[in-house]
């Protein structure tokens, strides 16, 4: 297990998003847990902040990730907001105790019990510019027996990570630009539509699109379609449930 002195250490000496993500994840698995998910976002985790959201899993079933965001249901997740609102951080088991939920924030939940990820842990983090986030730490079926100071730790480590992100990531703050065509074409890429496909919706050369996927995997920081897709329905970008 590694201790929050060691993760501070490591965290300092990073340069790159990646490596972060790398450490940030392989800390909390030395904790026991098995999957986590980041979101960044400016302001309140509202709907109209989903343009300058970024969102980041791992350990989680592709299933679910896909599914939240191909059906929209991240806009109903109930938890970031409810970290908004308090200062530590809360097992999602808890969650019904803690507020009311609407039917559409009880389905979110649903959904998390259909894929098996049992219970986890929300830790929000909050940064300069109103540059805020979530940590999502699953941990499976067995609910972890922490005490105050674990959890404390743990939120520690959490915003370690975010701040260090957000030194790294001045530009996040403005969110990703992309042209009209651009978001177009990202719109049947996240609809599972080939280039050769989109060039003859859109009445233009499989080069064009060609050009225009390599800069949009660019600005998204990305290599593959799916996770194009998985990230530009988590910013805001694509507008289709689709």
């Amino acid at each position: 297990m590694m201790t929050i002195q060691e993760q501070i250490a490591v965290v300092r000496d990073i340069s790159d998003t990646d490596t972060l993500w790398t450490a940030t994840r392989d800390f909390f698995f030395s904790r026991g847990a098995r999957m986590i998910a980041y979101r960044h976002f400016v302001g309140r985790p509202e709907p109209e902040s989903l343009e300058r959201m970024t969102f980041v899993a791992g350990g989680f079933p592709e299933g679910l990730v896909e599914k939240l965001f191909r059906e929209r249901l991240v806009l109903v997740n109930p938890i970031p907001d409810l970290a908004s609102r308090t200062a530590d951080p809360f097992f999602w088991s808890d969650i019904p105790s803690m507020t009311e939920l609407l039917e559409s924030e009880e389905a979110f939940l649903e959904t998390l019990k259909e894929f098996r990820v049992g219970d986890g842990l929300a830790i929000q983090v909050f940064g300069p510019m109103s540059r805020n986030g979530i940590f999502n730490v699953g941990f499976g079926e067995t609910r972890p027996a922490f005490g105050k100071r674990d959890l404390k730790e743990l939120q520690l480590a959490g915003q370690l990570s975010h701040l260090a992100y957000i030194r790294m990531t001045p530009e996040r703050a403005q969110g990703v630009r992309m042209t009209a065509r651009e978001r177009e074409i990202l719109e049947w890429i996240a609809r599972g539509k080939s280039n050769s496909v989109i060039a003859d919706i859109l009445g233009i050369s499989v080069h064009t699109v060609d050009t225009h996927v390599r800069r949009i995997f660019r600005k998204l920081e990305v290599n593959d379609r799916t996770t194009a897709a998985v990230k530009g329905l988590g910013a805001g970008l694509v507008n289709s449930a689709a």
